[in-house]
């Protein structure tokens, strides 16, 4: 029977799984992967000693939703708003937390903080890392703006752009980002299927698109949503699960640029049909960036299917690992999504 609170509830266990699956999984080609665990990563692993995770127990995430829950407790925090200054705040207090900062932030995102902090950066140092402030950054924590705009993928691309442009202030970026946060709005909707997910990704990565075009600066790149609409008809096409998903990390890409890693989790969201765990094992098997598009996909096919898809194991494991409260979350999240939408009225 369909509850909001179950599909949020699923977003965030997606989410999580994706990432604590693909940590083991990360930096490594498909053949390595198969070679190193001898068999396909079906489920929590140890991290190899050669992966940027090493050290992290089984269940336990990176950066990619370690810095999501922080920004969703921020905001439900502060009454629903979504704000640069909570969204600021929300990465300060994540960023002094150093299991998962220290070990796991990015480029971009550590020059941000280094402001947030006041430090004042050379220009010649920012001007080095713009041509890579595209990247998979903000995508990777923006699925529960999502979740805070059920059934609204307008003001899920809005407001995630405000999300976004706090660390990635260009419209790659915001577009990326936007449309992993119209997907998930869509997701969470009694009525929901695979389709309308899809579109609403897709009206959110041109809504976003515009958006930053607007408001945040230009950077060399691809297009999001012309990557997406590539990646979605690998996915729908002929062919088996195994061969879409080297046909998408081989055509597509599975690296840290936005428009390769957006779209391919809606490329492995849609090969899947839905299904929340193919799209997860087929995301994290895939090899490079496997932690941040298992992140979306498992947030955005998560929130289509609920949580009762997902191993019973999942949810103690990872709350226990990583100090969470994910159950407790969705309820705030829930509450908070139904008081936003009372005030917009």
């Amino acid at each position: 029977m369909y509850t909001l609170y179950d599909r949020i509830l699923g977003c965030l266990i997606g989410a999580a799984a994706g990432d604590a699956m693909g940590a083991a999984t990360e930096a490594r080609t498909t053949e390595q992967i198969l070679e190193y665990f001898g068999h396909k990563v079906t489920d929590f692993e140890v991290t190899p000693l050669d992966t940027f995770a090493h050290g992290n127990q089984k269940g336990q995430v990176t950066d990619d939703f370690s810095s999501a829950y922080f920004i969703a407790r921020s905001i439900i925090d502060h009454g629903g708003e979504i704000s640069s200054d909570v969204v600021r705040e929300a990465i300060i207090d994540w960023s002094g937390h150093p299991v998962f900062f220290d070990r796991f932030a990015g480029p971009t995102t550590r020059m941000a903080v280094r402001r947030f902090k006041g430090e004042i950066l050379p220009e010649s140092e920012s001007l080095q890392l713009l041509p890579r402030q595209a990247t998979n950054g903000a995508a990777m924590k923006i699925s529960p703006i999502g979740l805070f705009n059920p059934g609204v993928p307008l003001q899920a691309a809005v407001d995630s752009a405000v999300v976004t442009m706090v660390t990635h202030d260009n419209y790659i970026a915001v577009s990326g980002g936007a449309a992993v946060a119209a997907a998930v709005a869509e997701a969470v909707t009694e009525g929901a299927d695979l389709y309308s997910v899809i579109q609403a990704g897709l009206y959110g990565a041109a809504e976003g698109e515009r958006i930053g075009r607007e408001q945040g600066r230009d950077v060399a790149g691809p297009s999001v949503i012309r990557r997406m609409e590539m990646a979605v008809d690998i996915g729908l096409g002929r062919g088996s699960m195994e061969y879409k998903m080297r046909e998408i990390a081989g055509r597509i890409g599975m690296g840290l640029h936005v428009a390769e890693a957006v779209p391919s989790a809606f490329g492995f969201l849609a090969a899947s049909g839905g299904d929340a765990m193919e799209a997860i094992i087929a995301a994290v098997n895939a090899g490079y960036d496997t932690d941040t598009v298992g992140t979306m996909a498992g947030a955005m096919a998560g929130a289509l299917c609920g949580a009762s898809v997902f191993p019973e194991h999942f949810l103690p494991v990872m709350d226990e690992i990583n100090g969470f409260d994910i159950a407790g979350l969705a309820g705030d999240i829930e509450r908070t999504a139904i008081l936003r939408r009372g005030n917009a009225k």
